[in-house]
């Protein structure tokens, strides 16, 4: 099933899997303002015929770390390594010894943020990382006058 209107971008009725995706997903902790930037350059990059990673940015790494805890990466990793798709959330939970509950909190909190999507398919939900590598892109530096710590 798709929606009505298909703007190019994966919504909550259409497959993740009938998508093109880059190889590459770069997590990043920036500014808006830059993010903002980073986003026009791609667009001029990708009009010229460059391929360009997709990208997921999050304002602080406070933020990055709430959300990429050592078991939310395991679980990607995991993902990752079965080129992407499980059988459902039960098969993830029981492949990594973890609870059913906490994995579909973790699988829908990675959702959430794009990091990974969910496939529908009745009553089982499949979580599916199209991506080959993520790569964790945090660069940390000193602060510009009138400039607020990335830490936060």
């Amino acid at each position: 099933m798709t929606n009505s209107i298909d703007n190019g971008w994966p919504d909550k009725y259409s497959d993740p899997r009938d998508r093109p995706y880059p190889a590459l997903l770069r997590v990043t902790v920036e500014s808006f303002e830059t993010m903002q930037e980073d986003a026009l350059d791609a667009v001029e990059k990708i009009a010229d015929g460059e391929s360009q990673p997709a990208v997921v940015s999050f304002a602080t790494v406070g933020n990055l770390r709430k959300i990429l805890t050592n078991r939310r990466i395991e679980l990607l990793q995991y993902l990752i390594d079965i080129d992407g798709a499980a059988e459902s959330i039960t098969a993830v939970a029981n492949e990594l010894e973890r609870d059913y509950r906490t994995v579909h909190d973790d699988v829908s909190l990675l959702a959430d943020h794009g990091l990974l999507f969910i496939i529908d398919e009745g009553q089982s939900k499949r979580p599916y990382v199209p991506y080959e590598r993520i790569h964790l892109d945090v660069e940390l530096a000193g602060l510009s006058a009138g400039e607020n710590s990335a830490l936060a």
